[in-house]
């Protein structure tokens, strides 16, 4: 059935690969078995997954699939426009225009969250759009990603831009002012409350409240915010009223809450309320294009040039750490380079090294680098870490690496590489001298 209405839709594998694409007649049928462009790359859906039908609504057809808006597991429903909704591993966005890759413009003065790998930029995109609710945002990411530099920015993208934002770090929190903390205490209401003290709550009204490690609140606590979040309402340590704040709550971990309510240390109807708008923020080793930028920057900063060696040393470890261990690691091999060298090698980095042999906490290899290679080992070893990403989709990788599939292909001759397209293939033992 034919429709006058266009309708774009922005396909975001489970790789983090986008594309848009243009729908003009209805229903449509989504799936994998469609021509490449339309196609969903999700090894979670079938051939006939979902049907857009005319006056943009959506119907699940895939018996047993979840089509998610936040945590909201939905059958049937008109199209939501602009507003991310997750089907499997793949996430849809459609718009009754063209998508227009429109610059991030950071509020002046501001630290900005520096990207230009495409996981990056839709992140951004969708926090700015986020950023027009008052739904609380929950963020979630390995450490060292800039969860408080993407709070920060939401904050100064929304209506509330203009009030106060007020971060808490809840792990650092001592389990008998943590209460005082949050909501206050009027004087004398224990040893040492000398006078009345508004708690962060009443300190970030008509503003923005950041919780970083929300799930180490203690049980207590989660039962007093999740009355906050239903009404509004506190009650200060020894106060004998309640008091009221206007307070956009956004929240952070690097363990999933999803996890700690499983295991029963995070209270599931307060993790409803804090997740609203859910936004896992990508670890740096899957935005490999913005190792090599997030590095330049930094040297920039010390008035320093990194040499194409130093480069590829750097994109081919995984950085545990995230963004914050590269900033260091650039910044320390700046500063051990000497005062008047302005270029930056890879022998400047070797004291990475000395810490590359152990495992992050959540068991990926810190770096694929056993001493230093030459600049053939090298180039190798970033082929078979981008064919580890792309888990061993040549496509894919390429995109990784930034190269023409024809040039990574030139690249595999010649480097010998061999593997089939499979998952479990493309494991941390990788033969640099074949």
């Amino acid at each position: 059935m034919k429709n006058h209405k266009t309708l774009w839709l922005q396909i975001i594998d489970p790789s983090g690969h986008q594309r848009v694409c243009k729908l003009t007649e209805f229903p449509f049928i989504l799936g994998t078995n469609l021509e490449e462009k339309r196609a969903l790359r999700d090894t979670k859906l079938s051939a006939n997954a979902l049907r857009i039908e005319v006056g943009f609504r959506l119907r699940v057809l895939q018996e047993g699939l979840q089509v998610r808006l936040g945590d909201l597991n939905l059958e049937s429903l008109e199209l939501p426009m602009h507003i991310p909704l997750k089907v499997g591993d793949t996430e849809l966005l459609f718009s009754p225009d063209e998508f227009k890759n429109e610059t991030i413009q950071f509020p002046s003065s501001e630290q900005p969250w520096y990207t230009e790998s495409a996981e990056g930029i839709t992140l951004l995109h969708s926090l700015k759009r986020a950023a027009q609710t008052d739904l609380s945002i929950y963020l979630f990411g390995e450490t060292g990603t800039g969860k408080e530099v993407l709070a920060k920015l939401t904050h100064l993208w929304s209506s509330r831009g203009a009030g106060p934002f007020v971060p808490i770090n809840c792990g650092a929190l001592p389990l008998s002012l943590a209460e005082s903390e949050l909501f206050g205490h009027v004087k004398g209401s224990f040893t040492g409350a000398v006078r009345d003290r508004p708690g962060a709550f009443l300190q970030a009204n008509r503003g923005t409240l950041f919780l970083d490690e929300v799930g180490d609140l203690p049980h207590e606590i989660q039962v007093k915010l999740l009355r906050f979040l239903e009404n509004g309402e506190m009650r200060p340590v020894g106060a004998d009223r309640v008091l009221h704040s206007d307070v956009r709550i956004i929240c952070a971990t690097h363990k999933p809450l999803a996890k700690l309510v499983k295991e029963g240390k995070f209270r599931q109807d307060l993790y409803y309320r804090l997740a609203s708008i859910p936004m896992e923020i990508p670890s740096l080793r899957s935005r490999t294009a913005d190792i090599k930028a997030l590095a330049q920057w930094f040297a920039q900063s010390h008035e320093k040039l990194l040499t194409q060696d130093a480069l590829v040393r750097l994109q081919t470890y995984s950085w545990p750490g995230n963004v914050r261990e590269l900033r260091h690691a650039v910044e320390r091999a700046c500063g051990m380079s000497g005062p008047h060298e302005r270029i930056v090698h890879a022998k400047d980095f070797d004291f990475m090294m000395d810490h590359a042999a152990g495992e992050s906490e959540d068991g990926v290899e810190q770096s694929i680098l056993p001493g230093v290679l030459s600049i053939k080992q090298m180039e190798k070893v970033l082929i078979l870490r981008a064919l580890k990403i792309a888990k061993g989709n040549r496509t894919d990788a390429a995109k990784v690496l930034g190269v023409a599939r024809s040039t990574l292909f030139e690249m595999i001759k010649r480097h010998r590489i061999v593997g089939p397209k499979s998952t479990d293939y493309w494991g941390d033992k990788m033969d640099l001298h074949a």
